[in-house]
């Protein structure tokens, strides 16, 4: 009989040791959460500041049919940049902004167009290469590059 009640003693206390173990593992565990919660709350509060400070931006665009040479200007040139170092994507970017800036552009239909072709969408590159030939007006030079772009595209007349 004595044998039976200490190991089922030393049953109980091997359990009540486990429970204890697990015990702990689940009270650091409820910490962890405790502590990741207060730095959730944290950061919501610091992007509640971050959006209170920030001031409405002004976006005012151009009167249809109007240009902003300015803008135009310096979207070209930072697309030529991109487009020299072969990063066609963004310097697709930078020539939307200079058509947007500057709608029926010669030179921002003529660089949208080199780029598609470059980026082997030939369908949107014979689109602005037909749009740069019609804004081209007097401008023989860039009427040409548009004309030698459809043909290396297979675009219109």
């Amino acid at each position: 009989m004595q044998v039976h009640v200490t190991i089922l003693a030393i049953a109980i206390g091997l359990s009540a040791a486990a429970g204890g173990c697990a015990g702990a593992q689940l009270q650091e565990m409820q910490h962890q959460v405790e502590a990741q919660k207060a730095q959730i709350d944290s950061q919501a509060r610091e992007i509640a500041e971050m959006r209170a400070q920030q001031q409405p931006v002004a976006t005012t665009m151009p009167p249809p049919g109007s240009c902003d040479e300015a803008v135009m200007h310096k979207a070209l040139a930072h697309g030529e940049d991109q487009y020299a170092a072969a990063q066609y994507a963004t310097a697709l970017g930078y020539y939307q902004d200079a058509a947007t800036a500057c709608p029926g552009n010669a030179q921002a239909e003529l660089s949208l167009a080199r780029t598609y072709e470059k980026l082997g969408d030939r369908q949107e590159a014979s689109h602005h290469y037909l749009l740069a030939r019609d804004a081209a007006g007097s401008n023989n030079a860039l009427a040409e590059q548009a004309r030698q772009g459809m043909a290396r595209v297979g675009g219109g007349p």
